[in-house]
């Protein structure tokens, strides 16, 4: 027997009965909530083929199935279901592991993948809803369209993947919330190609959600629009849907990424400035003339149309869409020395009839100023030979502010301290502090007195100095 893979939705609501028991506060006439009516309305687009009734809670797997991929959906907020298998044995989400069981437990749904299930009566236990019914996957695969084969850098490319059951599309609701078409490109690592080297480029990410570039919610078919916005090269094309559990992935033969065909030949006009004001100067336009390069692409279905930055921050627009082979040619408006950009996107078939859309790599090109050249003169004027003069004279010495700053404090400073040695009444001698000061000479008048006042004092030492003196008294007369 073929590889079984099982999706059971359990599409989850609580009996009116049941609510009513929950809690004593619930209005029975309350609107009913927007997932319990995704739950039911789920259970219109399953396939009726892949349908069985599930009776209290219990379904049956059959015998030699390999693999099994439950998708229970339960009120949310609740705790995870319990899985009771045949043998009476209950599997927890927190015990999953233990029994090589992979589970992804959600607020309002569990997804769990068995490998090898014991055949029998199994029995989900959980807040489910009634009237579930059990989906049965045969298989589940990813079907891409090929891409073209001769893709070209900056080219718009669009995808269409589909995710089947048994070769019949999903188109579950609520499967979509878990399911997403993500599109990658792997270089080849060809040396004989630009993109040696490169790794892996992360194109864009799909899901069939009806938003964006997809077409329509719901249908099972992923549809996309990507523009190939790397280098030129080998790339082997990658597509990959993810859920919690398992991936599905779809690599394509390896394809060669072309460089841009058309080529845009640019020839700038001068600019002339007008030497006075009222000199009126007609400037001729710019041209750009595009052609086409590769034998590949149909000439004559070109069409051509986008928009220019010009130096002075305007833009314009532009289309060429005039029929033939002739290469098209672009006239812009010249506005004067600065930068000119050009973004430029292009519409045409190849030789097999191929439609394509193509966005070119960004155009520019700079204008630079007038350059006059200088008039030959036998003899300069006058006037010019001053200023030649003038500017070859030696400079002239710069005035002396310091130096006359610091005579002057001197001459202050010198004058002050003058004015003040008169009014104090110094003398030269009080300049000259390094030499000691001799003691003046007493008078002999001071000295008697002195002396008497040392005899009134002390009687007897004045008896003793007098006795000394008579013994020892060695001076001179006078005469």
């Amino acid at each position: 027997m073929a590889k079984l893979i099982w999706l059971l939705v359990l599409s989850l609501s609580l009996p009116l009965v049941a609510q009513q028991t929950d809690t004593a506060s619930d209005d029975p006439n309350h609107a009913v909530d927007a997932e319990l009516h995704d739950g039911f309305e789920l259970l219109q687009d399953l396939p009726t083929k892949n349908q069985i009734p599930l009776f209290e809670n219990r379904f049956r797997i059959d015998d030699n199935v390999a693999e099994i991929t439950l998708l229970m959906f339960r009120r949310r907020g609740s705790a995870s279901v319990v899985l009771v298998r045949p043998d009476g044995s209950k599997l927890h989400f927190n015990t999953a592991e233990q029994h090589g069981i992979r589970w992804h437990d959600a607020s309002s749904y569990d997804l769990i993948q068995i490998k090898d299930p014991m055949p029998g009566p199994w029995q989900a236990v959980g807040k489910l809803l009634p009237k579930s019914r059990i989906m049965v996957l045969t298989d589940i695969k990813l079907h891409v369209d090929p891409l073209p084969s001769d893709m070209m850098v900056g080219e718009t490319v669009k995808i269409t993947a589909r995710l089947t059951n048994g070769n019949e599309p999903i188109n579950a609701r609520d499967f979509r919330e878990v399911l997403a078409l993500e599109v990658i490109f792997v270089s080849t690592n060809n040396a004989d190609y630009d993109n040696f080297g490169r790794g892996v480029v992360q194109v864009a990410t799909f899901r069939d959600d009806g938003k964006g570039y997809d077409e329509r919610a719901r249908d099972g078919v992923f549809t996309g629009e990507f523009q190939l916005r790397f280098v030129a090269g080998e790339w082997t094309p990658k597509y990959i849907v993810r859920t919690p559990l398992y991936t599905r992935e779809v690599e394509q033969a390896p394809v060669v990424l072309l460089a841009a065909p058309i080529v845009a030949d640019i020839t700038p006009s001068p600019v002339y400035e007008p030497k006075t004001p009222e000199e009126q100067v007609e400037l001729q336009p710019h041209h750009v003339l595009f052609r086409v390069t590769d034998k590949k692409v149909n000439a004559a279905s070109v069409l051509l149309q986008g928009r220019v930055r010009y130096p002075n921050g305007d833009v314009g627009e532009f289309a060429l869409n005039e029929p033939g082979l002739t290469p098209r040619q672009l006239e812009l408006h010249n506005r004067g020395h600065g930068s000119y950009i050009l973004e430029v996107q292009a519409f045409g078939q190849m030789q097999d009839g191929r439609e394509f859309i193509l966005n070119l790599p960004e155009i520019s090109f700079v204008v630079n100023r007038q350059v006059f050249e200088a008039p030959v003169l036998d003899e300069l004027p006058q006037h010019i030979k001053d200023e030649i003069a003038a500017e070859n004279a030696p400079p002239e010495p710069e005035f002396p502010l310091l130096l006359v700053i610091l005579a002057n404090v001197v001459i202050l400073g010198g004058g002050g301290f003058a004015i003040w040695f008169v009014i104090n009444d110094k003398k030269l001698a009080d300049l000259m502090f390094w030499r000691k000061k001799q003691p003046e000479p007493k008078s002999a008048a001071a000295e008697a007195g002195a002396k008497a006042a040392t005899s009134e004092k002390s009687p007897a030492n004045a008896q003793k100095n007098n006795d000394m003196d008579d013994i020892l008294d060695l001076t001179l007369p006078d005469d």
